[in-house]
């Protein structure tokens, strides 16, 4: 995806900066989803069952 962004940024000339910042936002995504999801479990198994 990102470098679908990098290629249209080179013929845009857009500055480097966009597709950094994008590039970070798209990796570190699934982590906070990955860290959501598994809060979410144990938050569940602590607190779903009272």
């Amino acid at each position: 995806m990102w470098i679908l962004v990098l290629l249209l940024s080179v013929k845009l000339q857009m500055p480097t900066c966009y597709w950094i910042i994008f590039t970070i936002i798209t990796i570190l995504r699934p982590l906070i989803e990955l860290f959501k999801n598994r809060f979410i479990n144990e938050f569940f198994k602590k607190f779903g069952n009272e």
